[in-house]
């Protein structure tokens, strides 16, 4: 005896079991690789910015020991220059594995996406079987 099948409304869509329209929206999740090469980007650009900071920093203090010598604001320019060296270095060093770790993510991100692409439509004759709606007249497919 066949049983019949459901009407389809021919939207297929995966939806999260935690992921709920709480906030308004529809309750599926979708992604994208922009978010994770826009976030490189960025650390990219800081990596650069901090990097001309340190050598500014230090380029300001070329020579602050000469002609100085014996004034008080010098020795403390001098003293807390290699505690600010170290801040931005450490920020500058940072931003520079953020951006290689966010483009690798972005990278296996996008070639996940192809490969799973990829599967799906190695079965996709299979697949568009089961999201036809049903009709009585059409063959029995299962």
């Amino acid at each position: 005896m066949d049983t019949p099948r459901p009407e389809t409304s021919g939207d297929s869509r995966i939806t999260l079991a935690s992921a709920g329209p709480a906030d308004g929206g529809n309750g599926t999740h979708k992604a994208s690789v922009w978010p994770w090469t826009t976030a490189a980007g960025v650390a990219g650009e800081l990596h650069q910015g901090m990097d001309t900071a340190v050598r500014d920093l230090g380029h300001a203090h070329d020579g602050l020991k000469t002609g100085t010598a014996g004034f008080a604001s010098a020795a403390a320019l001098g003293a807390i220059l290699g505690g600010w060296e170290a801040r931005l270095s450490a920020v500058r060093d940072e931003c520079g594995r953020l951006d290689a770790d966010l483009k690798k993510a972005g990278v296996g991100f996008g070639e996940n996406d192809v490969q799973v692409k990829a599967s799906f439509g190695a079965t996709g004759s299979r697949i568009n079987d089961y999201i036809q709606p049903w009709t009585p007249s059409a063959p029995n497919k299962w």
